[in-house]
């Protein structure tokens, strides 16, 4: 008898190197566990908007919007599986190469390294409703108390914030991982476990900073 799959949802902002490697790490548990991840989007500019932030970071949530719309159109066009490839290719570009992620040069490049044409990307930053549409996203995730970024729900479980990692998982280990997560999902009186982060994300983009 074959084991049945679980569905993941993800909530994920292409601005977020945390949730670029919580993403990361549940394609690798698709490999090894009966799971499928469904990705879906969550406005960190909209959660900050009006809050005191550092211009570093409205910069950042800025851009992320700017992918975000990109990421609506295709969700709307050609649904989530598509979407969450190009959010791949976003990842890639703006992550691990380092490549502007407001710039519309790259939100064509990785709309087409999807297989898609990339002037599907302009079209999502000339057309006002992929804003809107956003944010109906935006609300909907928060009514089920999604408040950031990483955040997973298993089926129907109430949704959890994390796991936040510093690198790719990958193989086994991401199996693992997924393991023990599943069972703090799973269980309701769980709610919190942290500790002091002590260095940035594990990603090419923090490696270019500092090489520069």
């Amino acid at each position: 008898m074959s084991t049945p799959t679980t569905t993941v949802s993800l909530h994920v902002d292409p601005a977020c190197p945390w949730a670029w490697l919580t993403s990361r790490w549940l394609a690798e548990v698709e490999k090894v566990r009966p799971v499928r991840v469904v990705t879906h989007l969550l406005d960190l500019a909209e959660i900050n908007r009006g809050k005191e932030a550092e211009d570093r970071l409205e910069r950042s949530h800025s851009a992320g919007e700017r992918a975000l719309r990109v990421l609506v159109l295709v969700q709307r066009e050609l649904g989530a599986d598509t979407m969450a490839r190009v959010y791949t290719e976003i990842g890639e570009a703006y992550h691990e190469r380092s490549e502007p992620l407001g710039e519309l040069s790259t939100l064509r490049s990785a709309v087409q390294a999807a297989g898609l044409d990339p002037s599907l990307a302009d079209r999502a930053l000339d057309d006002e409703s992929t804003y809107e549409e956003l944010l109906a996203l935006h609300r909907k995730a928060c009514e089920v108390d999604c408040f950031g970024v990483p955040t997973l729900q298993i089926e129907d479980s109430a949704p959890i914030f994390g796991p936040v990692v510093d690198r790719r998982v990958t193989g086994e280990e991401a199996g693992e991982l997924w393991d023990h997560t599943a069972w703090l999902i799973e269980h309701g009186f769980f709610f919190e476990l942290k500790r002091t982060r002590t260095h940035k994300a594990q990603i090419g983009r923090y490696r270019v900073t500092t090489a520069a």
